[in-house]
């Protein structure tokens, strides 16, 4: 449907607005002719301009965890990973501060019950104790890490593996000094988040948000998994490409950025999602 310039995309209780000019309009006015959302944040992505309410979307980091990124339990001191954290420290979270994005860390943290009840294929991946250097390797999910001697020579329990409250499924320490007691936090029991049953769907829907960026690891993975089954269940998806990493080989990147950016909503740079947030429109009057 199209109202004047602007074309109507979806139904009645979910829907976006497209021009030409203007692109894709997120912020999810009530109706198709009600008056502009305001603030709005103007975003260029890979493939068209886009429009987001910043009290309506949320940051969702996926599995940065001492357990996957801690060169003291044996993980590379160059790993991709790594350098998400900077992005993301740098660029990305301190823009969702000043735009008063809320951040959700969404984490694997597994109980008793899940181990018993988990596809095996899920615990044999955790099994192969890949992309570790030394000789320590994983018994599995739920197996006690044991002592861990971090970089300034402390020792500390490990604790079980990627069990909630433990060492291991702690945020990696950079980025747990940036947690706000405001941010949301959501332990997963599957690559994705969002498959069903951990209480981010009501966490989010709780507060309004109807837009996400993804980042975090692996790319293929976790983000990618989370990020599809959110774009089946109606959030709108935005992936921070530099934001999010793997391990795998490139193609597996290029195919999940790939099908974000052209079929589950679109991708963008940490740098452009700030620069957006710097153009920040808080009222009618503001100039993008």
């Amino acid at each position: 449907m199209a109202t004047g310039d602007v074309e109507v995309i979806g139904g009645s209780k979910s829907f976006w607005l497209y021009s030409k000019e203007h692109g894709f309009d997120l912020t999810h006015p009530a109706t198709p002719t009600s008056p502009l959302v305001y603030p709005r944040i103007p975003l260029q992505t890979r493939t068209a301009p886009i429009s987001i309410d910043p009290k309506k979307t949320a940051l969702v980091v996926i599995d940065l965890q001492n357990y996957f990124l801690s060169p003291a339990l044996g993980r590379p001191t160059d790993a991709v990973g790594l350098k998400v954290v900077d992005k993301l420290l740098q660029v990305a979270i301190p823009a969702c501060r000043k735009a008063g994005i809320p951040i959700v860390w969404l984490n694997w943290g597994v109980t008793e019950e899940d181990i018993e009840t988990m596809p095996p294929t899920i615990l044999k991946g955790f099994r192969l104790g890949m992309n570790f250097v030394g000789d320590w390797r994983p018994e599995g999910v739920g197996f006690d890490v044991g002592p861990v001697k971090l970089a300034d020579g402390l020792i500390v329990e490990g604790g079980k593996m990627l069990m909630p409250e433990q060492w291991n499924s702690a945020l990696y320490a950079p980025l747990e000094e940036v947690r706000e007691p405001q941010d949301i936090w959501i332990n997963k029991n599957r690559e994705s988040g969002f498959w069903g049953g951990r209480g981010v769907e009501e966490a989010l829907s709780s507060r309004g948000i109807r837009t996400l960026l993804f980042a975090g690891a692996n790319t293929d993975q976790c983000v990618g998994g989370s990020l599809q089954d959110a774009f089946t269940k109606g959030w709108d998806c935005i992936m921070l490409d530099d934001g999010c990493a793997t391990t795998s080989p490139d193609f597996s990147r290029q195919c999940i950025e790939y099908n974000a950016a052209q079929a589950w909503g679109f991708v963008l740079s940490c740098a452009d999602f700030a620069r957006g947030v710097g153009k920040m429109q808080g009222t009618p009057h503001d100039r993008p």
